[in-house]
């Protein structure tokens, strides 16, 4: 049995192919197309230019499909579409010229489902999980094995960059003012006394994080205090900033040190000492929810 999970992202439409085997989902192919959704919003809006970037994705990737041995078909959208004030529209629109439905995710599905996703992979009893995808930012808190609060956070690494950074290269009062609106988020959903030492990143950003980390600061290991002096040697050395990224993750260019920055301010937040990055995230939870509502 193969079932594809489509996953349309601020930044990218991507595309999962798994297997069940022995009971369990393993993944088989992972593609995606880039859309870039989160600087195709005009007032609140996706605009007609985005509609056409998703549908045209999906599109993409719909032939790809097509050429597989599918079984079912699973499409969902996360910030990328429900923090806008046209959903429905859009909704609509890759209904009729894709042939497609989406689940728009709620930021309080999106957690849970990262949750249920990261947990399947690994265990997990005691820590923070941030998936900071492109526009927006889940975090669960972890105690006992089992979810005590969730929240999601409307800044991404990439509407990070659109909101407050606007163009290359990425200055230092930038990067504090991404942090302050990240701290006062976290601040109105979270009390003082929510830690974690262990911070388990999921997505592009932390991932990324991780690869900077190996350029620049070899054997150590994710040390959240290693991540706040690699943040702040790139923002003092926009050259080096540029190559490190490069190699790192180049489709990050815009995206990479937004993305740093908040990661690193959660961890201060959290009073988190080292990051750890997930292989499972929220594809793979909601392809787990999808398999257990049919048994």
């Amino acid at each position: 049995m193969t079932y594809a999970v489509i996953d349309i992202g601020t930044n990218t439409v991507r595309l999962c192919l798994y297997r069940i085997e022995n009971g369990k989902p393993k993944m088989v192919l992972n593609r995606r197309v880039m859309a870039l959704l989160g600087s195709k919003v005009e007032d609140g809006a996706l605009t007609n230019q985005g509609i056409d970037a998703v549908c045209g994705a999906l599109e993409s990737l719909m032939a790809q499909i097509r050429n597989e041995k599918v079984n079912h078909t699973l499409v969902f959208a996360t910030a990328a579409l429900r923090n806008i004030t046209n959903t429905e529209a859009v909704v609509l629109a890759i209904r009729e010229r894709v042939g497609l439905d989406v689940h728009v995710l709620s930021g309080e599905e999106e957690a849970l489902l990262t949750f249920k996703g990261a947990s399947k992979e690994q265990e997990i009893s005691e820590g923070l999980i941030a998936d900071i995808g492109g526009g927006s930012t889940e975090l669960v808190l972890i105690k006992d094995g089992g979810v005590v609060q969730t929240a999601s956070l409307p800044i991404g690494s990439l509407t990070a960059f659109v909101q407050f950074v606007k163009e290359r290269p990425v200055h230092a009062d930038a990067i504090l003012a991404i942090r302050s609106y990240v701290r006062s988020m976290i601040k109105d959903h979270f009390s003082q006394e929510a830690k974690a030492t262990v911070l388990y990143g999921i997505g592009g950003a932390a991932r990324t994080a991780m690869e900077l980390e190996k350029i620049l600061y070899p054997g150590a290991g994710g040390a959240i205090q290693t991540l706040e002096t690699l943040l702040a040697r790139l923002l003092d050395d926009e050259k080096l900033a540029e190559t490190s990224i490069l190699k790192a993750s180049p489709e990050r260019l815009d995206a990479a040190l937004p993305g740093v920055a908040i990661l690193c301010e959660v961890a201060a937040l959290f009073g988190c000492e080292r990051l750890g990055v997930c292989r499972g995230g929220v594809r793979e939870g909601y392809l787990w929810e999808q398999l257990e509502k049919i048994g």
